[in-house]
């Protein structure tokens, strides 16, 4: 009987034992695993949408690419906000005999706000919804008139409130990040933003759109403590 305590007692000690080292195990992953911030670098195809496909009628946007990053805490385990930055380029759609136009590009910078839902924040998959708020500037070539001779010019207008939303998925590869797939919808308030070049005033005149689809990694950042 003694013999069977004596076993009984040594068993639970033991269980209790690991129940404890367990415990702070649990403790010490979850609070490693706690995310803090986000890191994404992305390129992509951006794609011109309605006006920018027939701008000033012989200038219009052809399909180009983007790429850039956001940086991003975590609001709670599935909310994040944070500050991103895009580039793009598009060729320009111009007519056969017009070289001159041909041979030139459309830019634009983008910083901007933005806030991302992960639906499964806890999972190896998770897809997400995105919306962003931001400023675009649209250096775009346009036809000049200046003493030196009239000509094509990228010049730099006015900055645009754009509006931007989308959704994607991602997919952890490590323990603190993975690859991801995204497309966005932006609207560019450009209608009424001007630029001014050698004295001379040029109206953008017409509000333009652009959907873009890309791809890249996430690196997550945890706590520590």
């Amino acid at each position: 009987m003694k013999k069977s305590l004596i076993l009984l007692s040594a068993l639970l000690l033991l269980v209790l034992n690991l129940t404890a080292v367990a415990q702070e195990d649990i403790e010490e992953i979850e609070e490693v695993e706690r995310d803090v911030l986000e890191i994404v670098l992305f390129g992509g195809v951006d794609s011109p949408v309605g006006k920018m496909l027939e701008w000033k009628d012989t200038l219009g946007a052809k399909v180009g690419y983007d790429f850039g990053f956001d940086l991003g805490y975590f609001i709670t385990e599935s909310l994040v906000g944070g500050l991103g930055f895009r580039f793009s380029e598009y060729s320009i759609d111009a007519s056969e005999d017009d070289n001159a136009a041909g041979n030139l590009k459309h830019r634009s910078y983008s910083p901007n706000l933005y806030l991302k839902y992960y639906l499964l924040p806890v999972s190896n998959f998770s897809p997400y919804a995105k919306a962003n708020v931001g400023l675009t500037f649209l250096k775009f070539t346009t036809w000049v008139e200046n003493e030196n001779g009239d000509r094509y010019r990228q010049i730099s207008y006015d900055p645009a409130t754009t509006f931007g939303f989308g959704g994607g998925f991602f997919l952890y590869t490590a323990n603190y990040g993975g690859f991801f797939v995204e497309s966005n919808y932006y609207l560019i308030n450009s209608k009424n933003i001007e630029a001014v070049y050698e004295g001379d005033t040029y109206l953008f005149g017409d509000n333009v759109s652009a959907w873009d689809v890309r791809g890249g990694i996430r690196i997550l950042i945890g706590s520590g403590e």
